[in-house]
């Protein structure tokens, strides 16, 4: 009869120790599934969100390089406010176009006096939309979105002593 009560026991040791690690591996499971989601969730975000802070800043510093007298103008390609940033190389002016065209947001160098269109320029990002717009008192605002619509808006002041002016 004490054989029999200790085989018991031994079953009931086996049956918790193995209910415990099912347990335990259940626990681990959901875990690293709960992990999984929460990672592509973060990646997906953060891949949203690096086109447009990407553009904005980008843009950003282009107008920066460019600030001096005379250098920065905004312009209108296809009924669109754009940028125009103009450099001196020797005796040569030449004009960089930075615009917004079909979701992305768009570069263009071309000699002074180029006719140009908006499909000859290169994209630099693709975001879910991009714009320029004049605030006065040599503020620029630029807006961009990305793909889910979060739109950020990046203020941006000319600090050369003539401000942009508008090139028609």
């Amino acid at each position: 009869m004490n054989f029999r009560k200790q085989r018991q026991d031994h079953a009931v040791d086996l049956f918790f120790t193995l209910s415990l690690f099912c347990v335990f591996t259940v626990c681990a499971l959901l875990l690293i599934a709960i992990g999984i989601q929460a990672y592509r969730t973060a990646a997906a975000s953060l891949e949203n969100t690096y086109s447009a802070r990407t553009a904005l800043s980008y843009v950003a510093e282009k107008v920066r390089q460019h600030d001096e007298e005379g250098r920065i103008f905004l312009t209108q390609i296809d009924g669109e406010n754009a940028l125009l940033l103009t450099d001196q190389v020797e005796k040569t002016v030449y004009e960089t176009y930075i615009y917004p065209k079909d979701g992305a947001v768009c570069e263009l160098v071309v000699r002074e006096g180029t006719e140009i269109s908006p499909d000859m320029g290169q994209t630099v990002l693709q975001v879910g939309s991009f714009s320029i717009s004049e605030l006065g008192d040599g503020f620029l605002e630029l807006a961009a979105s990305d793909g889910q619509g979060q739109t950020d808006t990046f203020l941006l002041h000319v600090r050369n002593s003539g401000g942009y002016s508008r090139k028609e």
